[in-house]
C-alpha cells in the first residue's frame, strides 16, 4: 500500500479506536451527569460488569498495538495515548473485582461499595440524574418507575459484593463499618425524598397517582433494599470484621496497591519511595510554618499558634452564608490578576453551597461539582457541618485549590474547549485533576493572593495536610501501620481537626486507596514541566504560553503531558525561527 494509502488508512483506525472507547466512556454515571442523560438504565457494579469492561479494555489495547500510529498527527496521537491509559484501567477491572471497584466509571477504585466516596458518590450523582429527570413524553413516568426498580437492584449489588467480599475474607475493618452503616441508613431516609415526583414537573392530571406510586415503590423496594446492606453488615459481621486497616491485609492487596499508587499518580514509584517523599517534603513546610510562627511569636509553639488562629473571629464564620461569604472574598481577590497569568476565563461561573447531609459525617471537606447540561456553573460543595464551627484561616488555599484557577478553570476550560473529542473533553484522570489543583493554589501564592501571614500559614497547613497523606496513605496500606499509628501522625504535623483526621484515614484506608496521593506528586511534576519549559525557551517563555499548554489538551496521564509539552517547546523554537529575519518560508521548520 502507497505511503498516503498507510497514513490514510491509520487515521480511519485511530478514529475508530477513539469512537468505539468513547462510547464506553459515555457509560460512565460522571459523565451522563455532565452531559444531562437520564440513562434507561442505572449503572452496575457487578462482577459481570466488570469482566465486559475488561473486555472491552482489552480489545481497545490489541487494537491499539496494531495500529501504524509513527505518522498520525500530534493531536490525533495524543488522544490515542488518552485511550491507551483509560483501556488499561478498564482491562484490570475483571482481576480486581474483589479488592477494588470503579463505580462511577472514572478511575477512582474503592474497596468497599457502601462508602463515601464509592457508593456514597454514585449514589449522589444519581440522585442528580433523578432530579433532572424531565416528564415530557408518553411512557416518561414508565421510565421513571423503572428506574426506581433499578436503583433498588444497584443497592442489592452493594449488597451482594459486600458478602462475596466476607466469603474471600475481605471484610471492612470494623471503623468503616460504622461509618457504612450510618452511610446507608442516611440515604435510605432520604430515599422518600430525593426520588419523590412533584406535581410542578409532571404538569399532568395523572401527577398524584404517579407521586403515590413512586412512594410506594420506594417503600416496597428501594428502601428493603437499603434494609438489606445494612443487614449485610451485622453485629456478626461486625464481630468478624479486622481492627487493622489498609490493603495489605487482603490477598493480592499489597500487589494491587502498587498498581493504585502508579494508576493514581500516572508516575513510576514504589509505596515505598512515595512514602520516603512525603517525609522530605514534610521536613520543608514544617520549616517554612517555622518562619512564619516566629513572625508571630510563636516559633517552637505550634499548638499555640493554631488555637490563637481557631480563636479569632477574623478566621471564623457560623452561618452557611457566612463561609460562602468567606470563599467569595478569595475569589474577589483573584479576579483582579487572573488576565495576567492565564490565556482565558471559563465561560461557566462557579459558586458554593453546602454539602447534601447524608455525605457530612464522610466528607472531611467536600467537593467540586464541574457544569453540566442544565446546569451551566460549577459548584464547590462544602461540608457546612465542619466549616462552621472551625476557623477558615485555611479557605484561601481550598478556594484556589478547588474554584479558580484550580478545578473550576481546569474542568470548565476542557469542557467549552471545540478543538477536543468528546472522549478527551469528559475524561478524568486523577493525576492531572488533582496536580493542577494543587499546582493553582501554590501558584497563588506567586501571585501574591495569601495577603497576611495568616493565610500563608493556612496555604502550609493544606499543603502538610496533603503532604502527610504520602505517608499515611502508603503507611496504612503498604507498610504495616495502624489506624492509630497514621491518626498520630496527622495530628502531629497536618494541622487538621480530630473530626478530620478520624474521617481522612478511613477514606485512605478503607474506602478509596491510593487516591489521595495525586495531589502533592502531581503538583511537583507541573512545576517541573514549567521549569523544563522555562529552560528550553529562555527569554521567550511566558506563564501563559505554559498554562495554555499544560490546559489546553485536557486532563493527561503526566508522561503524555510531558510528551505534550515537550512538542509545544519545539513548535514555539520552530515558530520562532521562521519569524527571524532573512529566514524565508524555503528555511521554514515544521513544528511536525
Amino acid at each position: 500500500m502507497p505511503q498516503s494509502d498507510q497514513e490514510s488508512a491509520s487515521v480511519m483506525h485511530a478514529h475508530r479506536i477513539i469512537e468505539d472507547a468513547w462510547e464506553e466512556l459515555r457509560r460512565s454515571p460522571s459523565v451522563q451527569q455532565q452531559l444531562g442523560i437520564v440513562p434507561a438504565r442505572l449503572p452496575s457494579i457487578s462482577l459481570e460488569e466488570a469482566q465486559r469492561r475488561s473486555e472491552v479494555g482489552h480489545s481497545l489495547l490489541k487494537r491499539l498495538d496494531a495500529l501504524q500510529s509513527a505518522s498520525l498527527p500530534h493531536d490525533l496521537a495524543l488522544t490515542l495515548r488518552l485511550v491507551r491509559f483509560r483501556a488499561g484501567m478498564w482491562a484490570r477491572e475483571s482481576d480486581w473485582y474483589w479488592l477494588v471497584v470503579d463505580p462511577l466509571g472514572a478511575g477512582f477504585f474503592g474497596l468497599f461499595a457502601p462508602t463515601a466516596y464509592c457508593g456514597g458518590f454514585l449514589l449522589h450523582t444519581l440522585h442528580d440524574q433523578f432530579a433532572a429527570f424531565r416528564f415530557a413524553e408518553a411512557g416518561d413516568a414508565d421510565r421513571y418507575l423503572a428506574l426506581i426498580a433499578d436503583y433498588a437492584r444497584l443497592i442489592d449489588e452493594f449488597t451482594a459484593r459486600t458478602l462475596g467480599q466476607a466469603k474471600r475474607g475481605i471484610r471492612m475493618p470494623a471503623v468503616q463499618v460504622r461509618q457504612a452503616r450510618e452511610l446507608l441508613s442516611r440515604f435510605k431516609s432520604g430515599a422518600r425524598r430525593v426520588l419523590a415526583v412533584d406535581e410542578a414537573r409532571t404538569q399532568g392530571s395523572s401527577s398524584r397517582r404517579l407521586s403515590d406510586e413512586v412512594a410506594r415503590r420506594v417503600e416496597q423496594a428501594v428502601e428493603p433494599a437499603f434494609d438489606r446492606a445494612i443487614s449485610a453488615l451485622s453485629d456478626d459481621y461486625l464481630a468478624q470484621a479486622p481492627e487493622r486497616v489498609g490493603m495489605s491485609q487482603y490477598q493480592s492487596g499489597e500487589e494491587v496497591y502498587a498498581e493504585l499508587v502508579k494508576l493514581n499518580t500516572t508516575l513510576a514509584l514504589s509505596p515505598e519511595e512515595v512514602h520516603a517523599e512525603g517525609h522530605r517534603r514534610m521536613e520543608e513546610i514544617e520549616t517554612s510554618m517555622e518562619l512564619i510562627r516566629s513572625e508571630r511569636g510563636f516559633r517552637q509553639d505550634k499548638a499555640g499558634f493554631l488555637a490563637q488562629l481557631k480563636q479569632d473571629v477574623r478566621w471564623r464564620a457560623s452561618t452557611v452564608e457566612g463561609v460562602q461569604g468567606v470563599f467569595q472574598r478569595y475569589m474577589d481577590r483573584l479576579n483582579v490578576r487572573f488576565d495576567e497569568y492565564f490565556p482565558r476565563r471559563p465561560k461557566a461561573p462557579c459558586r458554593t453551597a453546602a454539602l447534601p447531609q447524608s455525605l457530612e459525617g464522610s466528607m472531611t471537606f467536600g467537593y467540586y461539582d464541574a457544569p453540566q447540561r442544565g446546569r451551566l456553573e460549577g459548584i464547590y460543595l462544602f461540608n457546612a457541618k465542619n466549616l462552621t464551627n472551625q476557623s477558615l484561616f485555611n479557605v484561601a488555599a481550598l478556594t484556589y485549590h478547588e474554584l479558580l484557577p484550580g478545578h473550576h478553570l481546569h474542568l470548565s476550560t476542557q469542557q467549552e474547549n471545540e478543538a477536543l473529542h468528546p472522549f478527551r473533553t469528559f475524561s478524568s484522570v486523577n493525576a492531572y485533576n488533582e496536580g493542577w489543583a494543587e499546582y493553582a493554589a501554590t501558584l497563588a501564592g506567586e501571585m501574591g493572593l495569601y495577603e497576611v501571614p495568616e493565610e500563608r500559614y493556612g496555604r502550609l497547613v493544606m499543603d502538610a495536610f496533603l503532604t502527610s497523606r504520602l505517608v499515611v496513605d502508603t503507611g496504612m496500606n503498604a507498610l504495616g501501620w495502624s489506624l492509630a499509628q497514621a491518626r498520630e501522625y496527622m495530628r502531629e504535623h497536618s494541622g487538621m481537626t480530630e473530626v478530620e483526621i478520624l474521617t481522612e484515614t478511613v477514606r485512605y484506608s478503607c474506602d478509596i486507596p491510593a487516591q489521595a496521593l495525586a495531589y502533592k506528586l502531581g503538583d511537583a511534576k507541573i512545576f517541573a514541566l514549567r521549569d523544563r519549559m522555562s529552560a528550553a525557551l529562555g527569554p521567550a517563555f511566558t506563564i501563559k504560553d505554559f498554562h495554555e499548554a499544560v490546559l489546553g489538551p485536557g486532563a493527561m496521564p503526566f508522561p503524555e503531558l510531558e510528551w505534550h509539552v515537550e512538542h509545544e517547546i519545539e513548535t514555539r523554537k520552530a515558530r520562532r525561527l521562521s519569524d527571524q529575519p532573512g529566514v524565508g518560508l524555503g528555511g521554514r521548520v515544521s513544528p511536525g
